[in-house]
Parts: structure tokens; sequence; C-alpha cells
């Protein structure tokens, strides 16, 4: 199959985007195969093309087919008439994601899932509609899982994502009230195990987020998508593009704070040697960690939610760099020229 890879860079203020490389673990695009069932077994006992299961109501609901400007995706929704008005709960799963997690080069700590999905808006009528992406981890086949879960749904235009899998308070940064339906979206999921965090970044929906992933040593062990349609497979809910990713940084864009960026004070700057990165108004300082110009973590230091601290920048070869600081309100970005 062929192979995609799809970096999302967004400008953002005060900082420039570094790039990332990817070592690819794994990708689907279902380009290569021919349009029909993703399986015919829709009990999900035995896999279908691309080594799909698939589980659904009736058999050919989750469908390869071809859309415009987009070539081969896949598309969940009711084939079978007899089904009659109610609504189709469809699910497609990889089942073996820890093998090809195991596989990365050392030092590729950070898991990056990429995907596109398509969600309908019913005509004439409230449907629920969702495209649902789980991500099973566990330390062994048998341990209780932790979920972490991005849902996308017309549930009170909700939009939701926790680690453990529950639904986020009405009001909350992730929560919407004007879902864009009808148009494909990219999003990206980063479940990084060094700084034990996962970060959601969907630019169309202007989500930049990152919670606690209390994991370690946990692993990935499977994967799947899920939709909820009262519709064909052509209308209902769709993805394309899937593709997990093993990388050793998180690229510069993700979880900054612009607000609490503005608290921030660091001095001298230029600097020869210590920088004092402070702020009034006693913003928690969690983790400061250095990025050069090519994107590569060259310092990483946590504190105990110090509103001032210093970093001994001595050492470093002359140059900006970008100070990624994890505090108790997000994330603040500051760029430092050391002389």
């Amino acid at each position: 199959m062929k192979i995609k890879i799809q970096f999302l860079m967004m400008a953002l203020l005060l900082i420039t985007a570094m790039p990332v490389t990817a070592q690819v673990l794994w990708s689907d695009d279902f380009e290569s195969y021919p349009t029909g069932a993703l399986s015919n077994d829709p009990t999900g006992q035995t896999p279908g093309q691309g080594e799909w299961y698939v589980k659904s109501i009736s058999q050919n609901e989750v469908m390869v087919m071809t859309e415009p400007n987009k070539g081969n995706v896949v598309g969940m929704g009711k084939v079978d008439p007899a089904w009659g008005n109610a609504a189709a709960q469809l699910q497609m799963e990889q089942r073996d994601i820890k093998t090809v997690w195991d596989s990365r080069n050392n030092g590729n700590d950070i898991l990056l899932m990429e995907y596109d999905v398509y969600i309908p808006k019913g005509v004439g009528h409230s449907n629920v509609r969702c495209g649902m992406i789980n991500l099973d981890i566990r330390s062994t086949s048998t341990t209780t899982q932790i979920y972490l879960r991005y849902v996308l749904s017309n549930d009170n235009d909700a939009v939701y994502f926790r680690s453990d899998g529950t639904k986020s308070k009405p009001g909350k940064k992730d929560y919407y009230t004007n879902f864009p339906y009808d148009t494909w979206i990219s999003i990206q999921l980063f479940a990084d195990y060094n700084a034990e965090n996962v970060h959601i970044y969907i630019p169309k929906l202007n989500i930049n987020n990152y919670n606690p992933f209390p994991a370690i040593p946990y692993n990935p062990y499977t994967l799947f998508f899920g939709g909820t349609t009262y519709d064909s497979p052509q209308d209902g809910v769709k993805y394309d593009n899937i593709s997990l990713s093993a990388i050793s940084t998180l690229p510069a864009y993700l979880s900054v704070n612009d607000f609490v960026s503005s608290k921030f004070t660091i001095f001298p700057n230029p600097v020869t040697d210590i920088v004092t990165i402070t702020n009034n108004e006693n913003i928690g300082v969690e983790q400061i960690k250095v990025f050069d110009i090519s994107g590569k973590t060259v310092k990483s230091l946590r504190f105990n939610n110090e509103n001032e601290v210093q970093l001994n920048l001595g050492d470093f070869a002359s140059g900006m760099y970008l100070l990624h600081i994890k505090t108790n309100e997000g994330t603040a970005v500051k760029k430092v020229v050391k002389k």
C-alpha cells in the first residue's frame, strides 16, 4: 500500500514551527484496495483488506469507495434496507499495533497518529453522527486498558478528548457549538512517553491541547475507528490517510498558549550564560525544554511550580533558541538569543 505522510504545520505567533522527522511504522490510504467491502466478515473474527477487522450490524457497511479529490477512502453506513430508520454502529480495527511500535528506532519514544475524517450533517432530522478513534494502551494484552479517545459528535455539537475516555464539560476549550460538518478534517494525536503527556492538534477546530498521560510503561495494542450513522457509506462517516509514526521530538507548534506566553519575561536577552524566566502572576513552571533552530531538544529541566527559574546556557553555541515553558496554565514559548 502507498505511504502517505502528512505534516500539519501552522504558523504561530512569535514562533517558527520546527520540522520533525517521523519514522513511519504503519500507514494506510486505501488506494491499493478495490472498491467494495473492507471486510466480508462483519463479526470482527477474521481480517479483511489490509488486515482490518470490521464489526457492523450487517455486511458491507464499512466500504472502500472513491471520493472526489481524495482517491480511495473508507465510508461507514447502511446498505441493508431492512434496517429501516435505525442507526448503524460501525467499527474497523487494527490489532497488532504493539508489534509495529516495538519496531521503532531507539529514542523515537513519541507515538504520532494522523488521520483525516469527514462527518456529515443530517438534513431534516436530528441524528447522532460521530467519528471516533481509540488508541488502546495497556502493559499486557490482559490488563486494564487506558484509552486515548478522541470523539467528534453532534450530540450537543460536542468535541471531547480525555486520556481516560471521559467527556469534557460544556464551556471547556475543547467544547464546540458550531461544528464544521460536511468537510474533511485532519487530526494529529501524540502520545509522548518521555514527558508523559498526550497532545491533540486539529488546526481546523483550533484545538491544540495536552493532558497528563500516566501510561508508562504501557504500550499501544489496538487502534480502532468508529462511526454512528443513519445513512449509506457514501453519505456517512469517512476516514482516510491513517498513519502511525515514531518521533523523538514534539513539533514546536504543539500546545502553545499565546496568552500565557505574554505573561513571561526572560532576561537578559541576548544572554551570555544565565537567563532568568519569570512572571508576575504566580504561574508555576513545571518544565522547560530548550530547542535549537533545527527543532532538536538540547536541554530539558523540571521544576516545582516556581514562578521564577534560571537556565544556564553558557555552554550553548551562539544562536537563537526556543524555550518551551510548561506551566500549570498552559505551555508558553519564548525566544532567547545566545551570544
